[in-house]
């Protein structure tokens, strides 16, 4: 098992076990929170009964008293401040009594709510008798014997007694109940929080034991292979880490040693090899001049390298053949790679025309530079003309014997690039930065047989050439791009009957760049 593994799931163990205490916890909380509730409730309960016993007493002795003097009272009755006083006290019984009935669980109910029927049937009796005491005798007198009194002896004689007793058996079963989850929560707790702290440091102890273990005898192999006893090898056979250590560990010994070993051999043949060497680097200078650019190749060859050169207005030309996949499951191995070969043959004749640089061929994409390594001010009008060519030379070789019928997407992009040598054995001339990512995706963009420019592109040749806006582009990094396409020559630079650039176009090209127009384009068919 991995020591990551081994890590996380002691962990994994020690979060389940502070878990399992909170929970535990949590559902010791919820026992005592429940029964301090039961408790709260019976005590409420206890309490109302007394008030309704203690308040229907009074009422009782009041009635019994008015009942003893009814003789003796006015023939008009009681006042009705008497009578609405009265019945307030009935109303707040009746009002405890309902709220008894709240607190009350499923198993008292039934007897609450019996208890509630009876007191309302005694308070309407009662009120009947205060309404008719000392108006209508017989009725008074009737209403109290025959209904009210009973019913006031059942309730103090009989029901509240008994619901008193049973709510008193309930409030000390609440507390019995209450200290006894108290105490099972607090052992529970207690045992399991104990628990999970020796379970913790057993786990912690065992784990740091076998790293701490693995761990000295790696630096115990290490110091031995470092001093030179090359064939020690540590024993560790676990299939963790620290087996991943102690196995690299011996290997490296091994290898050293084997190393050692041929060492000799490496000397002996030092000699032979580098008479080969130099050899090698003769022929290798012989053949710069066909790889790099001249003032490249006279550079490294003084200098024996090249140092990295920061061109900071050069245009890159991408192109791409449209067609090309679809070909090359299509056409044989040889047939591919000759037209290939044509259609760069051509696009490196017209580069060396008009001063750019081939860089390099990626499949069927074909990239170059104007601009460099010679610095020169016209390399984005040169670049243009340079692609117009290519198209027409793709063009002419869409004939029927021809079977690579291809067409050209062409991007170019005017910017800032670093130009060096890469490689060790095979040189190349290489040119970095995101102008070259925005050249390509200039090329990726455009259509077949167009010329797709950046913005940076058509502020240098939009006084030569016409052009149509084509959208924009955004970079991965935010960086937004207007595009164009390029349509051909300015009217007033071409001359309509050959479609070639006109004298106006060569002089307009010499005021800006100083330098003669290179000529031999023409529009493509």
């Amino acid at each position: 098992m991995k020591i990551q593994r081994r890590l996380e799931l002691s962990f994994l163990l020690i979060l389940l076990l502070y878990g399992l205490n909170l929970g535990i916890y949590a559902w010791g909380n919820q026992k005592r929170s429940l029964s301090v509730e039961t408790l709260q409730k019976a005590l409420s309960r206890q309490i109302l009964l007394s008030s309704i016993k203690q308040n229907l007493s009074n009422l009782q002795k009041q009635v019994t008293l008015l009942s003893q003097v009814m003789a003796e009272v006015a023939a008009d009755g009681l006042g009705a401040n008497e009578i609405t006083q009265f019945n307030a006290q009935t109303a707040s019984i009746a009002s405890e009594i309902a709220a008894l009935k709240q607190l009350s669980d499923a198993e008292v109910s039934t007897e609450i709510q019996a208890f509630e029927k009876t007191y309302l049937d005694l308070s309407r009796s009662w009120r009947i008798f205060y309404k008719n005491f000392g108006i209508r005798h017989s009725r008074a007198i009737t209403e109290l014997a025959v209904r009210a009194d009973p019913s006031s002896t059942h309730l103090m004689m009989d029901v509240l007694p008994r619901l008193y007793e049973d709510e008193q058996i309930r409030v000390e079963t609440a507390v019995k109940n209450y200290y006894e989850i108290v105490q099972v929560a607090e052992r529970i707790t207690t045992v399991m929080f104990s628990f999970s702290i020796l379970l913790s440091l057993a786990v912690a102890f065992f784990t740091s034991r076998y790293i701490a273990g693995g761990l000295t005898k790696l630096k115990e192999g290490a110091v031995r292979i470092g001093s030179g006893a090359l064939d020690h090898r540590i024993p560790i056979q676990s299939r963790d880490e620290l087996g991943d250590l102690a196995r690299s560990f011996n290997e490296m010994g091994h290898n050293l040693l084997s190393t050692q070993t041929a060492l000799t051999e490496a000397h002996e043949n030092l000699a032979l090899r580098h008479k080969e060497a130099e050899q090698q680097r003769q022929n290798a200078e012989s053949l710069l001049l066909n790889i790099l650019p001249q003032e490249v190749a006279r550079e490294l060859n003084e200098k024996e390298r090249v140092a990295p050169k920061y061109f900071e207005d050069v245009s890159i030309l991408f192109t791409d053949f449209a067609g090309f996949t679809d070909a090359t499951e299509k056409l044989a191995v040889d047939e591919l790679v000759s037209a290939l070969h044509d259609y760069f043959t051509a696009f490196d004749h017209i580069t060396a025309r008009y001063g750019l640089e081939k860089l390099k061929t990626i499949g069927d994409s074909y990239m170059c530079a104007a601009g460099l390594p010679v610095r020169n001010p016209s390399h984005p009008v040169d670049a243009v003309l340079a692609a117009f060519e290519m198209i027409k030379a793709v063009r002419q070789r869409k004939v029927p014997q021809n079977p690579a019928q291809w067409s050209v997407r062409i991007g170019i992009h005017t910017g800032a690039v670093i130009a060096g040598v890469v490689g060790i054995q095979k040189f190349s001339f290489d040119i970095w930065g995101d102008s070259v990512n925005y050249a390509k995706r200039m090329e990726s963009r455009g259509q077949s047989d167009r010329i797709n420019i950046s913005d940076r592109t058509h502020a240098r040749v939009k006084d030569f050439f016409t052009c149509t806006h084509h959208g924009q582009i955004t970079t991965h990094k935010e960086k937004s791009f207007e595009m164009y396409f390029v349509n051909g020559i300015l009217p007033g630079l071409m001359d309509e009957d050959s479609g070639q650039p006109s004298a106006a176009f060569a002089e307009r090209y010499r005021l800006y760049f100083q330098k003669p127009f290179p000529g031999g384009w023409q529009k493509p068919v």
